[in-house]
């Protein structure tokens, strides 16, 4: 990843593309996600001192989510 917002614009993909277009989710699921990653980055805020704009897709690794996890 070059730019950190690029995380910004693959989630937006996925949500876009992947979940509405190709999988056909129900909006009740598309906020359900949209609410977790909001979790995700006061998470990430709080313990990388990052904004989700400062964010990159190799902060999200397996230790980081598992702590995310264990502290829902």
């Amino acid at each position: 990843m070059s730019a950190p917002n690029d995380l910004a614009v693959l989630i937006e993909r996925w949500f876009t593309d992947r979940l509405m277009r190709h999988r056909g989710v129900s909006s009740n699921t598309v906020a359900s996600y949209r609410d977790t990653f909001r979790l995700l980055f006061a998470f990430a805020q709080t313990c990388l001192g990052r904004s989700p704009s400062q964010l990159t897709l190799r902060d999200l690794d397996a230790p980081f989510i598992g702590a995310f996890l264990e502290d829902l």
